[in-house]
């Protein structure tokens, strides 16, 4: 091996030699343990090879050593994002940018912090910042454009992103995010050509085979999409594989299919809802293992409903909700006529919230405990770790929330803040079924459903992967939640 340094390391490295970039590393350290540029290589190294975790450190200890390094906090905060640690990510990027302003990486990482936290309006000023120090830089127009698709402003984001796929024509994503667009304007044609664009340059990009299948499923083109669903390999592509061979008709090998699947991947939500709804309307077992027959595994838990001490957390909860950034009717989510927030509300770290958390991962456990058969995987499989995602939902008059399932939860929970006291019966309340709305008919049965009418401290519990929705209230009033899931391992 050459003598060892820095420049051997990153030549190693940028070779995909990892083994021989690692022992670089590690001799440099040997030599020196303050060398903080052979840790923050060494922990490129180490994230390329998949131990992610040991990046991280290795980058926290090279800007403890080196606090000027600007690389390093880059990296370390882009790691951050993609451990699902956005708010660390952005104290480090924003670090990054006192010390150099006028670095685009940096300044572009620290907008997709602002982004995976939910801080929508903040990541789009940063992105354009980023932009404004070098209008070409891909990534930043990328990123600029993809969000503006999420705050359904697909016409403004149509610039950034054809301007993306110009000036990196060799880029798949590029012409992947260009086609999202497109989708988002109705432009379907436009959309299947630069889906196909990233497809000839990637042949096995799993993200521009799921959309183009979906975009084909959404045209009816059903035996188009298949082979596009198939070869994108992901949990939502493989079920929406599944309900093009319902609307094709062919349901032998959807159960066969299924069957198959779920040995594979007892986690797939997507198919479970999916299975429980076939099931049902063709008359057929439910094959899916997670949780069969979802609508008997609902509990709902006065938890807060008492006086004083109750209502005064509820309070507490609402105020603290209240001050976090929520988008109005954000694209992709399922409220309508009402305000949500991004990221993950347990990462505030504000008292309430935090005492939030910790209460109702106690209650998931009796939640657990609940649950019969035991051996469905719901159970046998229920995640170690006890993580929570959370977002705060805020309905006025005529708000609701259409049909949807939360396929990358394990359980969900909803707790009820406040409810509209002067709305009909019926309104405001949450319904529980088999349907999304979107799934072919199968039967002229009549769908099972189960409605509650929460009141204000109730805690429901349910399967993540059951469909629900808010019915909407008509009242001059606000409707107010925090729902949250159990993330699988």
């Amino acid at each position: 091996m050459s003598p060892a340094t820095l420049d051997s390391a990153r030549a190693a490295l940028a070779a995909g030699q990892l083994g021989e970039a690692e022992a670089v590393c590690l001799e440099l350290i040997r030599q020196d343990a303050a060398h903080a540029e052979a840790m923050h290589l060494l922990g490129l190294v180490r994230f390329r090879s998949g131990r992610a975790e040991d990046a991280v450190r290795l980058l926290e200890r090279a800007v403890r050593a080196a606090p000027q390094l600007v690389p390093a906090y880059t990296d370390l905060g882009a790691m951050l994002i993609t451990a699902g640690r956005p708010l660390e990510a952005a104290a480090q990027l924003r670090r990054a940018a006192e010390l150099d302003p006028a670095n685009v990486e940096v300044q572009v990482n620290l907008g997709n912090a602002l982004h995976a936290q939910g801080e929508l309006e903040a990541a789009e000023a940063v992105y354009r910042t980023a932009l404004g120090l070098d209008s070409r830089h891909v990534r930043g127009r990328m990123s600029l454009g993809n969000l503006l698709c999420q705050l359904r402003r697909p016409q403004e984001a149509l610039a950034y992103l054809a301007g993306a796929a110009a000036l990196a024509p060799g880029a798949a994503a590029a012409h992947q995010f260009l086609g999202n667009a497109l989708r988002d304007l109705n432009r379907s044609e436009e959309a299947i050509a630069s889906y196909r664009d990233a497809l000839r340059i990637e042949p096995a990009n799993a993200d521009a085979n799921e959309s183009l299948g979906l975009l084909l499923r959404d045209l009816g083109r059903f035996e188009e999409a298949l082979a596009f669903l198939d070869k994108a390999g992901t949990h939502f592509a493989g079920a929406t594989a599944l309900q093009c061979l319902l609307r094709l008709g062919r349901h032998d090998e959807f159960f066969r299919q299924v069957r198959q699947e779920s040995a594979q991947a007892t986690a797939n939500l997507h198919a479970a809802s999916l299975s429980a709804y076939a099931s049902y309307h063709l008359g057929r077992p439910d094959s899916h293992p997670f949780c069969p027959n979802p609508l008997t595994h609902v509990k709902v838990v006065d938890r807060y409903t008492r006086p004083g001490d109750d209502a005064e957390f509820l309070r507490d909860l609402i105020r603290e909700a209240s001050a976090l950034n929520a988008v109005w009717e954000p694209r992709g989510i399922s409220t309508l006529r009402g305000y949500q927030t991004g990221g993950n509300i347990f990462d505030q770290g504000s008292s309430a919230i935090a005492r939030l958390q910790r209460e109702m991962l106690e209650e998931m456990q009796r939640y657990r405990a609940s649950l019969l058969p035991a051996s469905m995987t719901m159970v046998t499989r229920w995640p170690a770790n006890g993580r929570l995602r959370g977002w705060f939902v805020r309905l006025l008059t005529g708000g609701q929330q259409y049909y949807h399932n939360h396929p990358y939860g394990w359980a969900t929970g909803c707790l009820y803040l406040q409810m509209p006291q002067s709305a009909a019966p019926g309104e405001g309340a949450i319904e529980f079924g088999l349907e999304s709305g979107s799934y072919p008919p199968l039967s002229d049965k009549q769908p099972p459903t189960l409605i509650h009418q929460p009141k204000a401290g109730q805690v429901a519990f349910f399967p993540s992967s059951l469909y629900h929705r808010t019915i909407p209230f008509s009242s001059d009033e606000e409707r107010m939640c925090i729902a949250f899931d159990l993330l699988p391992e």
